[in-house]
C-alpha cells in the first residue's frame, strides 16, 4: 500500500511538472524576441518526452511489481527525466524559472528518498 501511495504522488508530481512546463513554454511569444535559443526551444518536448515516457513506464512497473530491480529502474528513470527537464530550463521564461527549478528540486528529493530496500 505504501508503494501505491508513493506512486500516486509521483504520478501527480510528474503530471504537474509536465503541465507547468507546457504552460510556461507553450506561449513564449515570438521566436525572434531573443529570450530563447531558437534551435533548442522550438522542439523542447523532444528533449524530455522520451524520458517522461520511460519514467511513466518504470513507475507503472514498480507499482505493479515492487521489486528491488523495478525500484532502482524507477529511481533511475525519474532522475533521468529530471535531468532532461533541466536540459531545457533555458526555454522557461525568466518569470517562471525559479518556481520551475523549485518544483524540480522537490521532485528530485522525493525520488531520492524512495527506499528500495
Amino acid at each position: 500500500m505504501k508503494t501505491q501511495k508513493h506512486m500516486t504522488r509521483s504520478n501527480t508530481l510528474l503530471i504537474t511538472l509536465l503541465i507547468t512546463f507546457t504552460g510556461v513554454t507553450g506561449c513564449g511569444g515570438s521566436d525572434d524576441d531573443g529570450d530563447f535559443n531558437n534551435t533548442d526551444c522550438n522542439n523542447w518536448s523532444e528533449h524530455y518526452l522520451a524520458q517522461a515516457n520511460a519514467y511513466s513506464e518504470a513507475t507503472n512497473a514498480y507499482a505493479s511489481e515492487p521489486t528491488l530491480a523495478n525500484c532502482q529502474n524507477y529511481k533511475t528513470a525519474g532522475l533521468n527525466f529530471i535531468d532532461a527537464l533541466e536540459d531545457v530550463i533555458d526555454c522557461v521564461p525568466n518569470a517562471n524559472r525559479q518556481e520551475f527549478l523549485d518544483d524540480i528540486e522537490e521532485y528530485r528529493d522525493e525520488i531520492n528518498a524512495t527506499d528500495c530496500n
